[in-house]
């Protein structure tokens, strides 16, 4: 796998490019900050509010601020590497959802379910360093290149050789047993830990349709450290599972809560999922149609890949090739050229 491939998935990206988009794009203290899917706000005045209200906290840290301080149902932050001709610069990635009617995460299981002997040596790891669990996690497609994984295992300041045993923990748990134990602590455990490690344990089972659609489910988990790691998983397995079809009807309503704006941080990923795996065109554009406001919202950023990521999952539902034309995209969604 390549370096750029891998870049992609981990959010650092080594250009941005700017288009005909009209994402709201502002100078902030690290680089431009681009805000999208806004709708009462203005972006000059929200970052003025974020800086007034935390002046001391970075701007890629300002998601929780907008929803404890500032009113936002949701909010998503997501920062890229750009080169520029004096050498790089930070471009960050706003995400902003104001109308709390969107968000809808998903209750958490009340459960306890005891996790077997077999699993005990990755809980041991979550106790004692969750970030290795996150990091190998992040970085499981690449254990068959270790020369990739510990380039960006360095860059984000990791050892390779703490991740490596993870690897193999994880791998170890790949029977029939350990995918519907996994699948049941992820829906019905309280402990969001055992969640987490379940969404880890998920990563050996890609050839099953309802693993794509448990871990959608999991990225609306009301526990941040559960859908980001559901997140990763489904990072993963997109890398992992290329060419493979899902048929997502089961997973309906979660995928549109996601497309509606529940929880930001996981919608550019189920987005890439869903085109990936080839979902049906008649569903895609039935989900969609159901919550259309984010997407468009996307398809008019000026930053590449954060436009890209919807403009190629309307092309795969539509059969058309709009580009970044967001009002020809609406008039498709509207069933004004398709006949429908």
């Amino acid at each position: 796998m390549s370096i750029l491939r891998s870049a992609s998935r981990l959010m650092v990206l080594l250009a941005v490019t700017a288009s005909p988009g009209t994402g709201q794009v502002l100078q902030g203290p690290e680089g431009p900050i681009e805000f999208i899917g806004l709708e009462r706000w203005k972006a000059s005045a929200l970052l003025d509010a974020i800086q007034q209200t935390a002046p001391d906290q970075p701007i890629h840290a300002c998601a929780a601020t907008m929803k404890g301080e500032l009113g936002f149902a949701d909010a998503g932050v997501f920062g890229y590497l750009a080169s520029t001709t004096s050498g790089s610069e930070r471009y960050t990635v706003i995400i902003g959802i104001e109308d709390r009617a969107r968000v809808r995460y998903r209750t958490a299981g009340s459960e306890t379910i005891a996790l077997p002997q077999s699993w005990q040596a990755l809980s041991s790891v979550a106790d004692e360093d969750l970030r290795a669990l996150g990091m190998a996690r992040e970085l499981f497609d690449l254990r068959q290149d270790p020369e990739t994984a510990r380039k960006f295992a360095e860059l984000f300041d990791a050892d390779l050789a703490a991740i490596a045993p993870v690897w193999e923990r994880i791998a170890a748990l790949d029977g029939e047993g350990h995918r519907l134990l996994a699948r049941r602590i992820l829906a019905d455990d309280a402990s969001w830990v055992s969640r987490a490690i379940a969404a880890t344990v998920l990563l050996n089972f890609g050839e099953h349709d309802a693993v794509w659609h448990d871990l959608v489910a999991a990225t609306i988990d009301p526990i941040g450290q559960v859908s980001g790691a559901a997140t990763s998983v489904l990072r993963n397995l997109v890398q992992m599972e290329s060419g493979r079809v899902v048929r997502w009807d089961a997973a309906r309503q979660s995928i549109v809560a996601v497309l509606d704006g529940t929880n930001p941080f996981a919608f550019q990923e189920v987005v890439r999922a869903l085109t990936a795996t080839g979902i049906e065109p008649a569903l895609g554009k039935q989900l969609i149609r159901e919550a259309p406001d984010l997407l468009l919202a996307h398809v008019d950023a000026e930053h590449q890949s954060t436009r890209e990521s919807a403009i190629d999952l309307l092309k795969a539902v539509s059969g058309e090739d709009f580009g970044a034309d967001r009002a020809a995209w609406s008039e498709w969604l509207d069933g004004s050229l398709d006949g429908s």
